[in-house]
C-alpha cells in the first residue's frame, strides 16, 4: 500500500500518528508525509518521504492573533471554542490546500490518514476520488467545534463545485480512535466504521533508553521521595501556572523532571529545590516507568500516555482540549484537576500530597492503564488498514 499521513503539523498533533505510520512502514508498506515545514523534524531520519503544506506554527499563531484579537480577551474552554474553528478551520485549512493537493497528485497514495483538525484532507480526497480515514489525537473534537470551523472553510468546497459537509467529511470512510472507553465512553461511531487501538504501549522501565542525566529515576528507592514529570508540552510551555507546578514539585523534595520545549525557557525555573532536572525534551515512554506522578496542562498526547502507564495524574488545563481531557480523566477516577484560579504554588503542593497518598485513584489509574494494555496497538491497527483496503469496502 501507499499510504499518505496528512497533519496541521503541531506536535500534539503528529506525535499520536507517528506509531502507526512507522507500524506501516515495518509492515512493509510505502508511507510519506505532508504536514507543516517545522513539524519535519519530528520524522527525520525515519525514512518517510516528505511534503510541506500550510505555514509554519508560529506563523499560523500569529495569523490566527492578528485576524481574531478578540481571542485575546477569553480564557478557559470559550477561548478553546473561539479558537479550533477559526485556526483550523479558517487559517490552516485553506493554507494546506495547495500543499496537500500537489502530494496527493505527485505521489498518488491509494489512501489517506489524517487528524481531525486537517480540514484540508477530507476536501482534496474528495475531489481527487481518493478514501481517507481520521485518526484521532486524542478524544474527539466536539462536533459543534467541527460545524463551527466548516461555516469559515466549507465555501472552499462550495468553489470547487463540491456540497460542504457539515463536519467537513472528517469521519466519511473511517475513523481512527485513540482514546479508551473509559474516557470516552459517549463518543458516536460514524456509521460502526470507528475501529479503536492504542499507540501508546509502554516501552519498559529501559535504563539504557533514559538520558545520562536521568539514570539516577531509575535507581532512585520510592522511600527517597516521589518522582514526578512536569511538562505543559510545547504550546503552553510558558504559562506562570508551569513555574508554581515546578515550585510544588520540587518542595516535595523528591526527583522531578520538567521539559520545556524548543521554545521554553528554562531559566525562569533555575534555583529549584532538590533534585530537579530541566530538559527541552525527553522520550516520555522511557521516562514515565520511572515516575510515581505526572503534572501536566492535560495535552492529550500526556494524558493518554501517562494512562497507559497507569500513572496518576495531576491537569492544571489551559485551553484547546485540556478542559475535556482533564473532565474525561477526573470522571475515570484516575486523575485530579485544578482550575486556572487555584493554580498557586501552595495549593498545587497539597493536591499533589494528597494525589501520592490516594490508594483509591492510584487503583483506577492502574485500571485504566490495563484497559488501555487489552487494546490492540499500531501493528493491529496496521493489519486492520490493510484487510480495509483489500476489502471491496475500500474500493
Amino acid at each position: 500500500m501507499r499510504v499518505l499521513f496528512c497533519c496541521t503539523g503541531g506536535a500534539g498533533h503528529l506525535l499520536p500518528l507517528r506509531p502507526l505510520a512507522q507500524a506501516l512502514r515495518a509492515r512493509g508498506h510505502a508511507v510519506a508525509w505532508v504536514t507543516a515545514p517545522d513539524a519535519l523534524h519530528f520524522l527525520a531520519g525515519q525514512g518517510f518521504e516528505q511534503f510541506m503544506a500550510g505555514p509554519t506554527f508560529d506563523d499560523s499563531r500569529g495569523q490566527f492573533r492578528r485576524a481574531f484579537a478578540e481571542a485575546a480577551g477569553l480564557r478557559g474552554e470559550p477561548l478553546s471554542a473561539f479558537t479550533f474553528p477559526r485556526l483550523f478551520g479558517a487559517i490552516l485549512a485553506p493554507a494546506m490546500l495547495q500543499g496537500v493537493d500537489d502530494a496527493v497528485r505527485r505521489w498518488r497514495p491509494d489512501f489517506v490518514v489524517h487528524e481531525p483538525a486537517a480540514l484540508a484532507a477530507p476536501l482534496i480526497c474528495e475531489q481527487r476520488g481518493l478514501r481517507h480515514i481520521a485518526h484521532g489525537y486524542g478524544l474527539r473534537p466536539p462536533i459543534d467545534y467541527l460545524a463551527a470551523a466548516m461555516q469559515w472553510f466549507g465555501p472552499h468546497w462550495c468553489r470547487r463545485g463540491l456540497r460542504a459537509p457539515a463536519d467537513g467529511g472528517v469521519f466519511r470512510h473511517r475513523c481512527l480512535n485513540i482514546a479508551p472507553a473509559s474516557l470516552e465512553p459517549s463518543a458516536p461511531s460514524p456509521g460502526g466504521r470507528c475501529w479503536r487501538f492504542n499507540p501508546y504501549r509502554p516501552a519498559g522501565p529501559s535504563v539504557v533508553a533514559l538520558p545520562d542525566e536521568l539514570r539516577h529515576l531509575a535507581r532512585s528507592p520510592s522511600t527517597s521521595g516521589p518522582r514526578v514529570y512536569l511538562t505543559f508540552g510545547t504550546v503552553f510551555n510558558r504559562s506562570a501556572a508551569l513555574v508554581a507546578a515546578a515550585q510544588a514539585a520540587a518542595r516535595l523534595g523528591g526527583a522531578l523532571v520538567i521539559t520545556v520545549g524548543v521554545n521554553g525557557e528554562p531559566e525562569r525555573l533555575a534555583g529549584l529545590a532538590g533534585r530537579s532536572q530541566v530538559l527541552r525534551f525527553v522520550d516520555q515512554r522511557a521516562l514515565m516507568p520511572h515516575c510515581d506522578l505526572v503534572v501536566s496542562h492535560g495535552g492529550a498526547g500526556t494524558v493518554l500516555g501517562a494512562a497507559a502507564h497507569g500513572l496518576p495524574q495531576l491537569v492544571l488545563p489551559q485551553a484547546a482540549d485540556h478542559f475535556r481531557n482533564a473532565r474525561a480523566l477526573d470522571a475515570a477516577g484516575a486523575g485530579v484537576v485544578v482550575e486556572s484560579d487555584r493554580q498557586t504554588t501552595d495549593i498545587l503542593e497539597s493536591t499533589m500530597r494528597a494525589l501520592l497518598s490516594n490508594t483509591t485513584l492510584a487503583e483506577r489509574a492502574r485500571r485504566l492503564a490495563a484497559e488501555m494494555a487489552a487494546l490492540p496497538d499500531a501493528d493491529a491497527a496496521a493489519l486492520e488498514l490493510e484487510q480495509w483496503h483489500a476489502s471491496s469496502d475500500a474500493r
